[in-house]
């Protein structure tokens, strides 16, 4: 390369770095004053987020994603479909009390040593992971929306339960249903 010090041009790209691009020049043109910008940033959920993040990478590198995988396995006795069931309701359940990002950094290193241990491909494993993080309808606290429309709305939590359990069911039975079809174990 001409000029091997420099930049890639993809690393720029990342989105991370074209969200603090568009930051600053918003700072800059006074859209936005840093007060605002500060004030804009969640802790606990940034908290949140990061802890997970170190809890992944430790279950991963400690051996405890091998070792629960490994007794997931062996408690279902190898069955795909089963396993697929286990960490889907785990996620699901999971994602009612703490942030989806959380938790699906957290269990992604379980899904794939789950894979690995069983000899099956992780992306049924990462699918059932990713949708059952991103799909919370059984409490106000699993995700921030549920949280937004609750005051506005009048709703209580027990009628995210009455309302959401079945919704969280249904999805639940067409997920299983459907992930091993389009991603074969």
């Amino acid at each position: 390369s001409l000029f091997p010090n420099l930049v890639p041009i993809a690393a720029l790209a990342a989105p991370p770095v074209i969200v603090l691009a568009v930051l600053a020049v918003m700072i800059m043109l006074r859209c936005l004053s840093t007060a605002e910008a500060r004030g804009a940033i969640d802790l606990q959920v940034l908290l949140t987020i990061a802890s997970a993040l170190g809890l992944g990478m430790a279950l991963e590198r400690s051996g405890a994603a091998q070792g629960i995988a490994q007794q997931l396995v062996w408690a279902v006795q190898g069955n795909p479909y089963l396993l697929l069931i286990v960490m889907y309701v785990i996620a699901m359940i999971f994602t009612e009390m703490i942030t989806n990002v959380a938790v699906a950094t957290m269990l992604f290193p379980i899904a794939v040593a789950v894979a690995w241990e069983g000899g099956y491909s992780p992306r049924p494993f990462i699918m059932a992971i990713a949708l059952a993080a991103s799909l919370s309808f059984v409490t106000p606290i699993g995700y921030q929306t549920n949280l937004m429309v609750m005051g506005p709305g009048g709703y209580r939590p027990a009628d995210y339960l009455k309302v959401g359990l079945p919704v969280a069911l249904a999805v639940a039975v067409t997920a299983i249903t459907l992930i091993p079809w389009v991603w074969p174990f």
